[in-house]
Protein backbone atom coordinates (compact mmCIF):
# COMPACT_ATOMS: atom_id res chain seq x y z
CA UNK A 1 0.00 0.00 0.00
CA UNK A 2 2.56 2.67 0.69
CA UNK A 3 5.03 1.02 -2.46
CA UNK A 4 1.34 2.68 -4.08
CA UNK A 5 0.67 5.79 -2.91
CA UNK A 6 4.19 6.83 -2.84
CA UNK A 7 4.69 5.17 -6.84
CA UNK A 8 0.41 7.08 -7.73
CA UNK A 9 2.34 10.47 -6.04
CA UNK A 10 5.68 10.49 -8.03
CA UNK A 11 3.52 9.96 -11.13
CA UNK A 12 1.19 12.81 -10.81
CA UNK A 13 4.10 15.02 -9.42
CA UNK A 14 5.90 14.14 -12.99
CA UNK A 15 3.22 14.76 -15.02
CA UNK A 16 2.49 18.24 -13.22
CA UNK A 17 6.17 19.09 -13.37
CA UNK A 18 6.42 18.00 -17.06
CA UNK A 19 3.82 20.19 -17.78
CA UNK A 20 5.14 23.09 -15.78
CA UNK A 21 8.77 22.67 -17.34
CA UNK A 22 8.24 22.59 -21.05
CA UNK A 23 7.21 26.39 -20.63
CA UNK A 24 9.44 27.31 -18.17
CA UNK A 25 12.35 26.19 -19.85
CA UNK A 26 10.92 27.90 -23.03
CA UNK A 27 10.24 31.26 -21.31
CA UNK A 28 13.89 30.96 -19.66
CA UNK A 29 15.52 30.76 -23.21
CA UNK A 30 13.54 33.56 -24.24
CA UNK A 31 14.54 35.38 -21.39
CA UNK A 32 18.33 34.76 -21.10
CA UNK A 33 18.06 35.79 -25.36
CA UNK A 34 16.11 39.22 -24.89
CA UNK A 35 19.02 39.53 -22.30
CA UNK A 36 21.62 39.25 -24.75
CA UNK A 37 20.02 41.31 -27.48
CA UNK A 38 19.12 44.39 -24.44
CA UNK A 39 23.35 43.89 -23.86
CA UNK A 40 24.13 44.18 -27.49
CA UNK A 41 21.82 47.19 -27.82
CA UNK A 42 23.44 48.53 -25.27
CA UNK A 43 27.28 48.02 -25.98
CA UNK A 44 26.08 49.44 -29.59
CA UNK A 45 24.78 52.35 -28.36
CA UNK A 46 27.92 53.27 -26.10
CA UNK A 47 29.91 52.94 -28.84
CA UNK A 48 27.81 55.30 -30.86
CA UNK A 49 28.02 57.95 -28.36
CA UNK A 50 32.46 57.51 -28.69
CA UNK A 51 32.61 57.51 -32.26
CA UNK A 52 34.06 60.68 -32.60
CA UNK A 53 37.08 60.21 -30.50
CA UNK A 54 37.68 56.40 -31.87
CA UNK A 55 41.05 55.52 -32.90
CA UNK A 56 42.07 52.36 -35.19
CA UNK A 57 42.99 50.82 -31.25
CA UNK A 58 40.57 51.86 -29.65
CA UNK A 59 38.04 48.49 -30.52
CA UNK A 60 39.12 44.91 -30.38
CA UNK A 61 39.26 42.90 -33.58
CA UNK A 62 38.05 40.24 -32.45
CA UNK A 63 34.57 39.32 -30.53
CA UNK A 64 34.32 39.59 -26.70
CA UNK A 65 31.93 38.00 -24.60
CA UNK A 66 30.00 36.78 -27.72
CA UNK A 67 29.34 40.50 -29.07
CA UNK A 68 31.62 41.40 -32.28
CA UNK A 69 31.41 45.40 -32.91
CA UNK A 70 32.32 46.74 -36.30
CA UNK A 71 32.28 50.78 -37.27
CA UNK A 72 31.53 51.92 -40.38
CA UNK A 73 33.15 55.31 -40.90
CA UNK A 74 32.60 57.44 -43.90
CA UNK A 75 35.76 57.12 -45.83
CA UNK A 76 34.99 53.35 -46.30
CA UNK A 77 37.50 52.37 -43.30
CA UNK A 78 36.02 49.47 -40.81
CA UNK A 79 37.25 49.75 -37.07
CA UNK A 80 37.44 46.77 -34.55
CA UNK A 81 36.10 43.37 -35.98
CA UNK A 82 36.50 43.34 -39.87
CA UNK A 83 33.24 43.30 -41.54
CA UNK A 84 31.61 43.56 -44.94
CA UNK A 85 29.51 46.45 -45.78
CA UNK A 86 26.24 44.91 -46.19
CA UNK A 87 22.71 46.33 -47.53
CA UNK A 88 21.76 46.58 -44.15
CA UNK A 89 24.88 48.60 -43.38
CA UNK A 90 23.87 50.59 -46.27
CA UNK A 91 20.06 50.96 -44.99
CA UNK A 92 21.37 51.91 -41.91
CA UNK A 93 23.50 54.88 -43.13
CA UNK A 94 20.15 56.19 -44.40
CA UNK A 95 19.76 56.61 -40.54
CA UNK A 96 17.42 53.63 -40.00
CA UNK A 97 18.76 51.69 -37.29
CA UNK A 98 17.91 47.82 -37.80
CA UNK A 99 18.19 44.30 -35.70
CA UNK A 100 18.45 41.18 -38.17
CA UNK A 101 18.94 37.86 -37.98
CA UNK A 102 22.49 36.63 -39.75
CA UNK A 103 23.98 33.34 -40.15
CA UNK A 104 26.10 33.80 -37.42
CA UNK A 105 23.98 35.49 -34.65
CA UNK A 106 21.68 38.91 -34.46
CA UNK A 107 23.29 41.88 -35.94
CA UNK A 108 22.07 45.21 -34.31
CA UNK A 109 22.65 48.23 -36.72
CA UNK A 110 22.97 52.09 -34.74
CA UNK A 111 23.52 54.81 -37.22
CA UNK A 112 25.38 58.17 -35.65
CA UNK A 113 24.02 61.24 -36.89
CA UNK A 114 25.74 63.84 -38.06
CA UNK A 115 25.13 67.31 -40.10
CA UNK A 116 25.09 65.00 -43.08
CA UNK A 117 22.51 61.72 -42.45
CA UNK A 118 24.22 58.88 -41.12
CA UNK A 119 27.61 58.20 -42.51
CA UNK A 120 28.96 56.20 -39.60
CA UNK A 121 27.35 53.31 -38.21
CA UNK A 122 27.73 50.82 -35.38
CA UNK A 123 27.37 47.28 -35.94
CA UNK A 124 27.45 45.29 -33.11
CA UNK A 125 27.05 40.88 -33.56
CA UNK A 126 25.38 39.29 -31.08
CA UNK A 127 26.62 35.37 -31.40
CA UNK A 128 25.38 32.48 -30.20
CA UNK A 129 27.31 32.65 -27.17
CA UNK A 130 26.21 36.36 -26.04
CA UNK A 131 22.30 34.85 -26.73
CA UNK A 132 22.98 31.93 -24.40
CA UNK A 133 25.08 33.01 -21.54
CA UNK A 134 23.61 32.16 -18.34
CA UNK A 135 21.39 30.22 -19.61
CA UNK A 136 22.80 26.82 -18.66
CA UNK A 137 23.09 28.06 -14.64
CA UNK A 138 19.06 29.26 -15.54
CA UNK A 139 18.34 25.30 -16.92
CA UNK A 140 19.75 23.62 -13.86
CA UNK A 141 18.27 25.63 -11.18
CA UNK A 142 14.79 24.99 -12.82
CA UNK A 143 15.62 21.60 -13.16
CA UNK A 144 16.79 21.73 -9.29
CA UNK A 145 13.95 22.93 -7.96
CA UNK A 146 11.88 20.85 -10.51
CA UNK A 147 13.81 17.73 -8.34
CA UNK A 148 13.32 19.29 -5.02
CA UNK A 149 9.50 19.22 -5.54
CA UNK A 150 9.75 15.94 -7.04
CA UNK A 151 11.63 14.88 -4.08
CA UNK A 152 9.46 16.48 -1.42
CA UNK A 153 6.12 15.37 -2.35
CA UNK A 154 7.26 11.40 -3.01
CA UNK A 155 8.66 12.06 1.03
CA UNK A 156 5.49 13.43 2.11
CA UNK A 157 3.77 10.56 0.74
CA UNK A 158 6.02 8.01 2.25
CA UNK A 159 5.24 9.56 5.40
CA UNK A 160 1.72 9.55 4.64
CA UNK A 161 1.60 6.08 3.38
CA UNK A 162 3.42 5.12 6.53
CA UNK A 163 1.25 6.95 9.03
CA UNK A 164 -1.30 4.60 7.52
CA UNK A 165 0.04 1.56 7.40
CA UNK A 166 1.24 2.34 11.04
CA UNK A 167 -2.58 2.61 12.03
CA UNK A 168 -3.54 -0.06 10.09
CA UNK A 169 -0.83 -2.48 11.81
CA UNK A 170 -1.96 -1.55 15.01
CA UNK A 171 -5.36 -2.82 14.43
CA UNK A 172 -4.15 -6.00 12.55
CA UNK A 173 -1.59 -6.14 15.99
CA UNK A 174 -4.27 -5.67 18.70
CA UNK A 175 -6.77 -8.36 16.25
CA UNK A 176 -4.01 -10.62 16.52
CA UNK A 177 -3.54 -10.25 20.48
CA UNK A 178 -7.01 -10.37 20.76
CA UNK A 179 -7.36 -13.85 19.43
CA UNK A 180 -4.74 -14.83 21.72
CA UNK A 181 -6.37 -14.14 24.29
CA UNK A 182 -5.50 -11.34 25.39
CA UNK A 183 -8.34 -9.35 26.42
CA UNK A 184 -6.64 -6.02 27.12
CA UNK A 185 -5.01 -5.45 23.93
CA UNK A 186 -6.74 -2.24 22.47
CA UNK A 187 -6.34 -0.31 19.15
CA UNK A 188 -4.58 3.38 19.26
CA UNK A 189 -7.44 5.68 17.95
CA UNK A 190 -5.52 7.80 15.81
CA UNK A 191 -5.08 8.54 12.13
CA UNK A 192 -7.54 8.72 9.73
CA UNK A 193 -11.34 8.74 10.30
CA UNK A 194 -12.15 5.98 9.18
CA UNK A 195 -9.45 3.91 10.85
CA UNK A 196 -10.32 5.88 13.87
CA UNK A 197 -13.62 4.39 13.53
CA UNK A 198 -12.34 1.05 13.00
CA UNK A 199 -10.45 1.16 15.75
CA UNK A 200 -13.44 2.31 17.91
CA UNK A 201 -15.47 -0.24 16.80
CA UNK A 202 -12.73 -2.97 17.56
CA UNK A 203 -12.31 -1.52 21.13
CA UNK A 204 -15.74 -2.02 22.21
CA UNK A 205 -15.58 -5.38 20.51
CA UNK A 206 -12.99 -6.43 22.98
CA UNK A 207 -14.55 -4.56 25.72
CA UNK A 208 -17.65 -6.70 25.50
CA UNK A 209 -15.90 -10.11 25.10
CA UNK A 210 -13.85 -9.13 27.99
CA UNK A 211 -17.49 -8.50 29.80
CA UNK A 212 -18.54 -12.16 28.88
CA UNK A 213 -15.75 -13.65 29.72
CA UNK A 214 -15.64 -11.75 33.54
CA UNK A 215 -19.48 -13.11 33.67
CA UNK A 216 -18.54 -16.23 32.84
CA UNK A 217 -15.81 -16.73 35.31
CA UNK A 218 -18.29 -15.19 38.23
CA UNK A 219 -20.78 -17.68 37.08
CA UNK A 220 -17.84 -20.44 37.18
CA UNK A 221 -16.81 -19.24 40.35
CA UNK A 222 -20.33 -19.33 41.58
CA UNK A 223 -20.53 -22.98 40.30
CA UNK A 224 -17.60 -24.01 41.90
CA UNK A 225 -19.50 -23.06 45.43
CA UNK A 226 -22.88 -24.68 44.26
CA UNK A 227 -21.02 -27.88 43.83
CA UNK A 228 -18.53 -28.42 46.57
CA UNK A 229 -21.41 -27.43 49.22
CA UNK A 230 -23.13 -31.00 48.23
CA UNK A 231 -19.60 -32.31 48.04
CA UNK A 232 -18.82 -31.36 51.40
CA UNK A 233 -22.17 -32.77 52.75
CA UNK A 234 -21.35 -36.16 50.94
CA UNK A 235 -18.03 -36.17 52.49
CA UNK A 236 -19.38 -35.60 55.77
CA UNK A 237 -21.62 -38.08 55.20
CA UNK A 238 -19.09 -41.02 53.63
CA UNK A 239 -16.53 -40.30 56.88
CA UNK A 240 -19.74 -41.23 59.04
CA UNK A 241 -19.97 -44.36 57.87
CA UNK A 242 -18.71 -47.66 59.81
CA UNK A 243 -17.68 -49.92 56.89
CA UNK A 244 -13.95 -49.05 56.71
CA UNK A 245 -13.69 -49.89 53.03
CA UNK A 246 -17.28 -49.05 51.94
CA UNK A 247 -15.36 -45.56 53.06
CA UNK A 248 -12.33 -45.54 51.84
CA UNK A 249 -14.03 -46.34 48.15
CA UNK A 250 -16.60 -43.57 48.58
CA UNK A 251 -14.08 -40.98 49.84
CA UNK A 252 -11.98 -41.89 46.65
CA UNK A 253 -15.02 -41.52 44.43
CA UNK A 254 -15.71 -38.30 45.81
CA UNK A 255 -12.14 -36.99 45.70
CA UNK A 256 -12.63 -38.13 41.68
CA UNK A 257 -16.15 -36.00 41.50
CA UNK A 258 -14.20 -33.11 43.16
CA UNK A 259 -11.20 -33.42 40.96
CA UNK A 260 -13.45 -33.47 38.06
CA UNK A 261 -15.36 -30.46 38.85
CA UNK A 262 -12.45 -28.58 39.21
CA UNK A 263 -10.67 -29.65 36.36
CA UNK A 264 -13.94 -28.39 34.18
CA UNK A 265 -14.03 -24.84 36.07
CA UNK A 266 -10.43 -24.68 35.23
CA UNK A 267 -10.99 -25.54 31.60
CA UNK A 268 -13.53 -23.33 31.21
CA UNK A 269 -11.98 -20.48 32.98
CA UNK A 270 -9.45 -20.73 30.52
CA UNK A 271 -11.29 -21.11 27.31
CA UNK A 272 -10.03 -17.77 26.04
CA UNK A 273 -6.46 -18.74 26.49
CA UNK A 274 -4.09 -20.32 23.64
CA UNK A 275 -0.78 -20.19 25.37
CA UNK A 276 0.62 -22.44 22.14
CA UNK A 277 0.32 -19.40 20.71
CA UNK A 278 2.49 -17.01 22.93
CA UNK A 279 6.23 -17.13 22.48
CA UNK A 280 8.97 -14.98 24.91
CA UNK A 281 11.99 -14.62 25.76
CA UNK A 282 12.91 -15.33 29.43
CA UNK A 283 16.35 -13.86 29.02
CA UNK A 284 15.31 -10.51 28.05
CA UNK A 285 12.63 -10.17 30.20
CA UNK A 286 14.42 -11.19 33.03
CA UNK A 287 17.42 -8.68 32.44
CA UNK A 288 14.70 -5.92 31.74
CA UNK A 289 13.06 -6.79 35.28
CA UNK A 290 16.23 -6.93 37.37
CA UNK A 291 17.61 -3.88 35.87
CA UNK A 292 14.29 -2.30 37.24
CA UNK A 293 14.33 -3.58 40.41
CA UNK A 294 18.17 -3.36 40.93
CA UNK A 295 17.18 0.52 41.56
CA UNK A 296 15.11 -0.79 44.68
CA UNK A 297 18.19 -3.37 45.83
CA UNK A 298 20.36 -0.15 45.59
CA UNK A 299 18.02 2.03 47.92
CA UNK A 300 17.71 -1.32 50.32
CA UNK A 301 21.51 -1.89 50.15
CA UNK A 302 21.21 -5.03 48.58
CA UNK A 303 22.85 -6.72 46.08
CA UNK A 304 21.43 -8.60 43.12
CA UNK A 305 23.83 -11.20 41.14
CA UNK A 306 22.19 -11.84 37.69
CA UNK A 307 23.07 -14.85 35.43
CA UNK A 308 21.65 -15.02 32.52
CA UNK A 309 22.45 -17.88 30.02
CA UNK A 310 24.29 -15.10 26.55
CA UNK A 311 21.44 -16.78 23.83
CA UNK A 312 17.92 -16.48 23.24
CA UNK A 313 15.57 -18.28 26.22
CA UNK A 314 12.18 -18.63 24.07
CA UNK A 315 9.69 -20.00 26.59
CA UNK A 316 5.40 -20.51 25.88
CA UNK A 317 4.59 -17.29 28.18
CA UNK A 318 3.85 -13.84 27.27
CA UNK A 319 5.71 -11.12 27.85
CA UNK A 320 3.36 -9.16 30.28
CA UNK A 321 2.93 -12.91 32.39
CA UNK A 322 6.64 -13.16 32.34
CA UNK A 323 7.02 -9.98 33.55
CA UNK A 324 4.05 -10.44 36.08
CA UNK A 325 6.24 -13.74 37.43
CA UNK A 326 9.79 -11.61 38.12
CA UNK A 327 7.90 -8.75 39.83
CA UNK A 328 6.17 -11.26 41.83
CA UNK A 329 9.19 -12.88 43.40
CA UNK A 330 11.69 -10.00 43.31
CA UNK A 331 8.44 -8.30 45.35
CA UNK A 332 8.41 -11.38 48.13
CA UNK A 333 11.96 -11.02 48.33
CA UNK A 334 12.27 -6.95 49.25
CA UNK A 335 8.83 -7.57 51.65
CA UNK A 336 9.78 -10.61 53.16
CA UNK A 337 13.59 -10.07 54.10
CA UNK A 338 15.15 -7.19 55.54
CA UNK A 339 17.50 -4.54 53.90
CA UNK A 340 20.84 -5.42 53.12
CA UNK A 341 19.72 -9.23 52.33
CA UNK A 342 21.46 -10.33 49.02
CA UNK A 343 19.95 -12.42 46.19
CA UNK A 344 20.24 -14.00 42.74
CA UNK A 345 18.57 -14.46 40.10
CA UNK A 346 19.71 -16.91 37.30
CA UNK A 347 17.95 -17.86 33.69
CA UNK A 348 19.46 -20.93 31.79
CA UNK A 349 17.47 -23.25 28.94
CA UNK A 350 17.19 -26.52 30.18
CA UNK A 351 15.81 -29.29 27.96
CA UNK A 352 13.20 -27.54 25.44
CA UNK A 353 12.36 -24.75 28.06
CA UNK A 354 13.76 -22.87 30.43
CA UNK A 355 14.31 -22.12 33.87
CA UNK A 356 13.95 -19.31 36.31
CA UNK A 357 15.67 -19.33 39.90
CA UNK A 358 15.32 -16.89 42.07
CA UNK A 359 17.06 -17.32 45.33
CA UNK A 360 17.59 -14.82 48.68
CA UNK A 361 19.94 -14.66 52.12
CA UNK A 362 17.07 -14.43 54.42
CA UNK A 363 15.60 -16.22 56.94
CA UNK A 364 14.10 -18.65 53.93
CA UNK A 365 10.17 -20.56 53.95
CA UNK A 366 8.59 -21.12 57.36
CA UNK A 367 6.62 -23.59 55.17
CA UNK A 368 7.01 -25.00 51.74
CA UNK A 369 3.10 -25.22 51.40
CA UNK A 370 3.12 -21.40 50.62
CA UNK A 371 2.65 -22.26 46.98
CA UNK A 372 -0.80 -22.58 47.99
CA UNK A 373 -3.20 -20.18 46.77
CA UNK A 374 -4.56 -17.55 49.67
CA UNK A 375 -1.97 -19.35 52.49
CA UNK A 376 0.91 -16.56 53.55
CA UNK A 377 2.81 -16.32 56.91
CA UNK A 378 2.17 -12.38 56.45
CA UNK A 379 -1.06 -10.16 56.11
CA UNK A 380 -0.16 -10.81 52.52
CA UNK A 381 -2.58 -12.29 50.26
CA UNK A 382 -0.98 -15.42 49.30
CA UNK A 383 -1.59 -15.26 45.72
CA UNK A 384 1.84 -14.83 44.26
CA UNK A 385 3.89 -17.75 44.59
CA UNK A 386 0.29 -19.76 43.06
CA UNK A 387 -0.15 -17.29 39.93
CA UNK A 388 3.76 -18.54 39.44
CA UNK A 389 2.55 -21.53 39.76
CA UNK A 390 -0.67 -21.69 37.66
CA UNK A 391 1.39 -19.53 34.79
CA UNK A 392 3.86 -22.17 35.06
CA UNK A 393 1.52 -25.07 34.90
CA UNK A 394 -0.10 -23.60 31.89
CA UNK A 395 3.12 -23.69 29.39
CA UNK A 396 3.53 -27.10 31.07
CA UNK A 397 6.18 -26.26 33.58
CA UNK A 398 6.57 -26.56 37.33
CA UNK A 399 7.21 -24.75 40.45
CA UNK A 400 9.28 -25.60 43.60
CA UNK A 401 10.62 -23.71 46.04
CA UNK A 402 12.84 -24.81 48.89
CA UNK A 403 16.12 -23.65 50.29
CA UNK A 404 19.09 -21.43 48.93
CA UNK A 405 23.11 -22.32 49.08
CA UNK A 406 22.32 -18.63 50.16
CA UNK A 407 20.64 -19.22 52.99
CA UNK A 408 17.57 -18.20 52.47
CA UNK A 409 14.56 -19.23 49.96
CA UNK A 410 14.56 -20.60 46.70
CA UNK A 411 12.35 -19.91 44.15
CA UNK A 412 12.80 -22.36 41.02
CA UNK A 413 10.11 -21.39 37.45
CA UNK A 414 10.37 -24.10 34.73
CA UNK A 415 8.60 -23.21 31.11
CA UNK A 416 7.38 -25.02 28.56
CA UNK A 417 9.02 -24.80 25.41
CA UNK A 418 7.35 -22.47 22.85
CA UNK A 419 5.48 -23.94 19.79
CA UNK A 420 6.52 -22.99 16.54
Amino acid sequence: MRRQLTGLVAASMCLVLIAFLVPTLLLVQRDVENRGLLAAVLRAQTVAAMTSSLTPSSLPTGPQEGLAISVFLADGRVLGVPAERTPSVELAAACRGATNETADGVEILVPVTAMQGCPTVVRVLATAEALRSGLTPMLLMVLSLSLALLFTGVLLAERLGRGLLRSVADLAGTADRLATGDLSARASTEGPLEIRKTAVELNRLATRVDDLVASERRRSADLTHRLRTPLAALRLDVDALKDPALTHRLVEDVDAVTAAVNEVIRASQQLVSDNGAVCSDLAKVVRERTEFWSVLAEDTSRNIRVQIQPRVLPVRVSDAALEAIMDALLANVFAHTPAGVDLAVTAHAVGDGAVLVVEDAGPGFPDTGMIERGRSGTASTGLGLDIVRRTAEDSDGSLSVGGSPLGGARVAVRFGAAKE
